[in-house]
Parts: C-alpha cells; structure tokens; sequence
C-alpha cells in the first residue's frame, strides 16, 4: 500500500498591498479574490461588533481551506502579512503556525 501524497500547501505574502507567490498567476489571482472577501466579511463584521479589523481571516470547506494573517504592524491593506491556500479541511492553529512562521 503506497502513502497518500501530501496535499500542496501554497504560501502567499502580502507586502505594501501586493499579493506575491511563487504558485502559478491562476493560484494567486484566486487567493487574492478569497483573501478580499475574508478581509471585507471580517472588516463588516469587525465595524457591527465594533472590535476593529480583524488581523486574520479563514474560509473552511471540505476540499479546501484559505487562510491570512496579518503580522502586528497594522491591518490595512499596505500592512505585511502572510496567506495559505491548502487542498483539504485543516486546523485553524496549525496552518496559522506554518503561515506566521515563514520568513517575511
């Protein structure tokens, strides 16, 4: 019986409002459209609960789980922060941990 092959986890930074990758152009347009609509569902959110911007965001379906977070300097757009794109249903602490730990 061979091992399941890992599901591809794809890293994305978000500097001075640019979302970079090394992931193929598709993959970081599709990142790019969840990650403005997590961050203007939370921002929304964040106004009614008047508990400010959120500093990360996470959309969970079955086959697929979409992460940011922001890396304390602030939440706007030009803010530095990080992302991940996974192929499968994840844990929210373990892909934040990988997400936060990568170099900036």
């Amino acid at each position: 019986m061979s091992a399941p092959k890992p599901v591809p986890l794809t890293l994305f930074s978000l500097k001075e409002g640019i979302i970079e990758s090394s992931a193929d152009q598709a993959i970081v347009d599709a990142f790019a459209a969840d990650f403005q609509g997590l961050r203007h569902y939370g921002t929304k959110m964040g106004e009614a609960l008047d508990l400010g911007t959120p500093w990360t965001g996470m959309l969970q379906e079955d086959d697929l789980t979409v992460t940011y977070t922001y890396f304390g300097e602030g939440t706007g757009p030009n803010d530095p922060g990080a992302g991940a794109l996974i192929g499968k249903k994840t844990l929210l602490y373990e892909l934040l941990t990988k997400v936060t730990t990568q170099p900036n």
